[in-house]
């Protein structure tokens, strides 16, 4: 399936105007590798200096303090062998410009922000074991989120955080009693080929089931006062 006949279906499986619910599609995507391959995140790793690289620890489910050093003829930048000892500890990779630099995922995101008119980013979220990701939260951005190898249980619930309301800060045991009073829209496993629709503030969760690999593609409409990235890709004129 095209990237074209792809996105007509996902615009043309629900009536948008008056139905902003979590959705999945199973299967839809038949070659999921076009979007990412394990040769693509080897290659952000070795040059992080190109690449907005953090670990979501696999225990504390918080960030992983890696330092960035000074470099000469680059911005500041982790050290490569340090990444890749965080990675075998089993940690949870996400690279949050996955496409910086890439004509072709470029040309991608261009793809879909023609049809939903957003402002788009392709994200990493990846593991060689079970690390689990993000405790439930909650993000300003809807989001599209592509399985491309292993399995991941996703809990999508109905309920939605206000814009009206200052994020407070609050315990842990507070939130998770929250949590349990929620209502989980979707509460399933994916699998390679399958793509899950998260609204903006949608509570959500992620629990990667083994080693995994998968793409998120945030849309951001709240910010009209920053310019649209020009995706084209310009030839040198002669």
């Amino acid at each position: 399936m095209t990237i074209s006949s792809l996105l007509t279906k996902i615009a043309s499986g629900k009536n948008w105007f008056i139905d902003d619910t979590p959705q999945i599609w199973r299967g839809i995507v038949d070659d999921p590798h076009q979007f990412a391959t394990w040769e693509d995140v080897e290659y952000c790793i070795n040059n992080p200096q190109f690449y907005d690289i953090k670990f979501i620890h696999k225990e504390h489910l918080e960030w992983v303090d890696i330092q960035k050093h000074p470099r000469c003829w680059s911005r500041d930048s982790e050290d490569v062998n340090e990444l890749i000892e965080v990675w075998k500890d089993g940690h949870n990779l996400v690279i949050n410009n996955f496409d910086s630099g890439n004509r072709y995922k470029q040309e991608l995101l261009q793809s879909f922000e023609k049809v939903f008119k957003g402002r788009m980013a392709l994200h990493i979220y990846a593991a060689y074991t079970g690390s689990s990701s993000f405790r439930v939260h909650q993000d300003t951005a809807n989001n599209f989120i592509l399985q491309i190898e292993g399995k991941t249980h996703w809990t999508v619930y109905n309920n939605r955080c206000s814009n009206i309301v200052e994020q407070a800060e609050i315990s842990h045991e507070e939130f998770n009693d929250m949590v349990s009073q929620m209502d989980p829209a979707i509460d399933t496993l994916l699998t390679p080929g399958d793509i899950i629709y998260i609204p903006a503030r949608c509570y959500h969760q992620a629990k990667p089931d083994g080693k995994r690999l998968s793409v998120s593609i945030p849309m951001q409409h709240m910010l009209p006062h920053m310019k649209p990235v020009d995706r084209t890709y310009h030839a040198l004129p002669h």
